[in-house]
């Protein structure tokens, strides 16, 4: 019960704040803006809003390839199915609890492939440290290739942010006692679980548990010395980050407004996008913010550049939300499941 209550406060604290960011984005709107972004809505070439789509589906079969292969360099062998619906199953609870969408798809192969959960876990830390490197040479391609507008660009939105942030703050008067209170009562939480755990299992056998849960960690992670193939685990980790910084540039093709914006452009709106999926579930609220200051930047202004972040965060959000769901059915399906109750 206190396990399940803790999901729920934390399911509501991060929806809580993407829903505070909207409820702000749309009553900075006027009459006329929000008639604007619905003609807008109508004239969008959906061509190029699903087309984004296909392609991060296609993303996601090298990502899961990717993974297979560090998992193969651990003598495991996941079927490519089984692997594929946890990544679309990881993304779908991202929506609703940061990071847990990782874990989530680690407990999938556990469960289906017998993969123990410690080593899965370490691939996957080990593919986030990929995948921050990947970010890095985004970022050093932006400098190099936009500094004047990146930096700039990231001065605006963390102004903008903190002054969303602070406006949604004051407006709904939030007790300063209340959040220190909730702080202090996770704190005692925490050390209650702690004590009641120790008195269960007794220390010295959560200590050898520890140990042993870490070592297959850190196998996890030092799984990449032991890949057959590094150009292959090389190529599958340029290809995922290509097709993100392509689903930007294609989805540009929507509205005549954007039609023209470059290649860099689409990879500042990658950055940018990224941050604002990191502060709030699936970038709720965040995303269409980001990506407006983003295009004022570029010259695109007006109807046009809120319409286009909440077209592709709509879609997006859609996509990753009906995948998620068949993925749980399908896996449920595809190994015999006697029932979809997990």
């Amino acid at each position: 019960m206190k396990k399940h209550l803790g999901n729920i406060i934390k399911l509501v604290v991060s929806l809580g704040i993407g829903v505070a960011l909207v409820y702000w984005f749309v009553g900075q709107m006027s009459a006329s803006d929000k008639q604007h972004v619905a003609d807008d809505i109508k004239r969008a070439d959906y061509f190029w809003v699903v087309a984004p789509l296909i392609i991060g589906l296609v993303s996601n079969y090298f990502r899961s390839e990717r993974w297979r292969l560090l998992l193969r360099s651990l003598g495991y062998n996941p079927g490519f199915w089984n692997t594929f619906l946890s990544v679309m199953i990881m993304y779908f609870l991202n929506l609703f609890f940061p990071r847990l969408g990782e874990v989530s798809r680690c407990g999938v192969l556990a469960r289906y492939e017998k993969i123990p959960l410690d080593k899965a876990i370490g691939t996957m830390v080990l593919e986030r440290l990929l995948d921050v490197i990947c970010l890095g040479v985004v970022v050093l391609i932006l400098i190099i290739g936009e500094h004047d507008k990146f930096f700039l660009l990231y001065e605006q939105i963390a102004q903008n942010s903190k002054t969303t942030f602070a406006e949604i703050i004051q407006k709904n008067q939030i007790d300063p006692i209340v959040k220190y209170g909730v702080l202090i009562a996770v704190f005692l939480g925490l050390i209650i679980f702690i004590g009641a755990q120790i008195r269960a299992k007794g220390f010295e056998n959560i200590v050898a548990d520890l140990k042993e849960k870490m070592g297959g960690f850190i196998k996890g992670i030092i799984s990449i010395k032991d890949v057959k193939n590094p150009f292959l685990l090389l190529f599958h980790t340029v290809m995922i980050w290509a097709l993100y910084w392509l689903m930007g540039y294609a989805g540009f093709r929507m509205f005549p407004e954007t039609a023209g914006l470059s290649l860099m452009a689409a990879g500042v709106c990658l950055f940018f996008s990224g941050v604002s999926f990191s502060l709030t579930p699936g970038g709720l609220g965040l995303y269409p913010i980001f990506i407006q200051i983003v295009l004022g930047l570029y010259g695109v202004v007006g109807s046009a550049a809120i319409s286009f972040g909440l077209v592709q965060w709509t879609a997006q959000t859609a996509l990753v939300m009906v995948a998620g769901v068949i993925s749980l059915i399908l896996l449920a399906i595809m190994n015999r499941e006697p029932a979809l109750e997990e």
